[in-house]
């Protein structure tokens, strides 16, 4: 008599889900194919179970490197950021680039606006008119601590509120 051994890895391997939600909405159908074939990339990056509440809070990067890898030519990647955002898939949270001697990454948070394209409620945002925060010094390390502290006010502006004259002149 033959045992068989349970196997211990018995999972699916990893996999991004696109809901009927998502692929029936009007934001979804208005996307071109580049974007609709970079969408699922950019789910992807998010390391959390689609019912987690804290999956719309986690920030991530998605570098022009990465677009490349996965067969975006730069222009075409830039496009794809820039109708995620317009049609609510993504919103930025900073801007990247060269800054002075080191360089940023674009860093993104899921969005639900997609549910309400189309409609008078909707929220527009334009990923061209969005500024990348101040930073002091454009080293790595500092982007990361400036990053972690949020949309609180910049070392630059702190300084500036504190010497700022109170009362009426």
């Amino acid at each position: 008599m033959k045992k068989y051994k349970r196997k211990k890895n018995n999972r699916l391997p990893p996999f991004v889900a696109l809901t009927w939600d998502t692929l029936n909405s009007q934001a979804y159908k208005a996307l071109t194919p580049s974007a609709s074939k970079a969408l699922p990339y950019f789910l992807g990056k998010v390391k959390l179970t689609y019912n987690d509440p804290d999956r719309y809070e986690n920030a991530f990067t998605f570098s022009y490197t990465e677009g490349r890898r996965f067969g975006f030519a730069s222009s075409t990647f830039h496009s794809v950021i820039c109708e995620l955002v317009e049609k609510g898939f993504i919103d930025p949270v900073d801007k990247g680039g060269l800054r002075s001697d080191g360089k940023s990454f674009n860093y993104f948070k899921l969005s639900k606006r997609w549910g309400k394209y189309g409609k008078e409620d909707f929220i527009k945002k334009e990923w061209s008119t969005f500024l990348p925060k101040l930073r002091i010094k454009p080293t790595q390390k500092s982007e990361i601590n400036s990053f972690k502290k949020g949309n609180g006010m910049s070392p630059v502006e702190e300084i500036i509120s504190i010497n700022e004259p109170v009362g009426a002149f």
